[in-house]
């Protein structure tokens, strides 16, 4: 019996240059902007206000940094709500972008916002769905840190050192689940969608009985597609690495002037002269917006690669489902 995935391997490298050889510029930019975007029982103590004191033991003192209940809470509360915010701006975005993305690899023909509007509201329910993943890996984790850090300011070690190893085992499983079930969604229930129409829960239906019948191939993809993630992951952070040194020089060079310009301060007059501090901070920002762009160009053929490469396995389990059959019988 052959083994589809593993014949898609040399297919995919076939596919991914028919679109993005020879190179035009516009295209990779467009779809670099798409592969950017492609990356809760709670126990309180009753002490209420109570000041507690950090220290390096569980409950020991540390009188030079005392913390309140009410501040630290406040603070991991912030810090989470910005991260869900930011999440939540990315992955609504992304969901959007997946549509347009497997609509240009079918199509080869690249474009981003004709593809927005047209497959918007299957991209919200996109996001809707993975909304509801998200959350059943949040709820645990949040029900851990309710207890946990209770626990440890409260110096109940024992506590926190339970409550770790119960919450552990399951956020490792409900993510592994989780992980699997996105990645079947983005990867083959996101191009039934394309081609039939419908919502996230339409396209597994039509997928299941596939997935189900040949779970076989599936099991072998998941192993390949986890084999290649780590290999496309080392040469993206080989290529990125070189690459962020390298644009590191001439953003060198401007601070070095502009340290050069202020007089050669001393750490402490840098943190008070505010126009010297925000220059630093722009080339910083420039810095770092270009190193993100750069490796959304860089992450463009992977990214493309193992999108093909899941097409391919897809039309091979089922023809009916096949998104690309003309590139299919180019490529082979």
């Amino acid at each position: 019996m052959p083994w589809y995935a593993v014949e898609a391997l040399d297919d995919a490298i076939e596919a991914t240059k028919e679109l993005l050889l020879p190179v035009e510029v516009r295209a990779w930019l467009k779809l670099s902007i798409i592969v950017l975007f492609l990356g809760g029982t709670s126990i309180s103590p009753p002490t209420g206000g109570k000041n507690y004191q950090l220290s390096g033991e569980f409950g020991g003192p540390f009188p030079d940094i005392p913390i309140s209940m009410d501040t630290l809470i406040t603070f991991t509360v912030a810090i989470v709500a910005v991260a869900i915010l930011l999440w939540v701006v990315f992955a609504g975005v992304g969901s959007l972008m997946e549509f347009a993305f497997v609509e240009s690899l079918r199509s080869q023909d690249v474009h981003v916002r004709p593809y927005l509007r047209r497959y918007f509201g299957q991209g919200l329910r996109l996001f809707g769905f993975r909304l509801v993943l998200f959350t059943l890996v949040l709820l645990p984790i949040v029900g851990f840190l309710l207890v946990f850090i209770p626990s440890i300011l409260d110096g109940s070690s024992s506590l926190a050192l339970g409550a770790l190893f119960l919450f552990l085992p399951v956020v490792v499983v409900l993510g592994l689940f989780v992980g699997l079930v996105d990645g079947l969604t983005t990867n083959f229930v996101v191009p039934v969608m394309v081609l039939r129409g419908g919502g996230v829960v339409a396209g597994w239906r039509t997928f299941w009985p596939t997935l189900r019948r040949e779970w076989k191939q599936y099991g072998v993809y998941v192993l390949l597609r986890f084999a290649l993630s780590i290999a496309a992951g080392i040469a993206v952070s080989i290529v990125g690495g070189i690459l962020s040194f390298v644009a590191l020089i001439p953003f060198a060079i401007v601070a070095v002037g502009l340290y050069m310009t202020a007089g050669f301060p001393v750490p402490p007059a840098i943190v008070s002269n505010t126009p010297l501090l925000v220059s630093f901070g722009l080339v910083a920002l420039l810095y770092i917006l270009l190193l993100v762009f750069a490796f959304a160009v860089i992450r463009v053929p992977v990214q493309t690669y193992l999108r093909y490469f899941a097409l391919l396995v897809l039309g091979d389990t089922n023809h009916e489902l096949d998104l690309i059959p003309e590139l299919r019988e180019e490529v082979r």
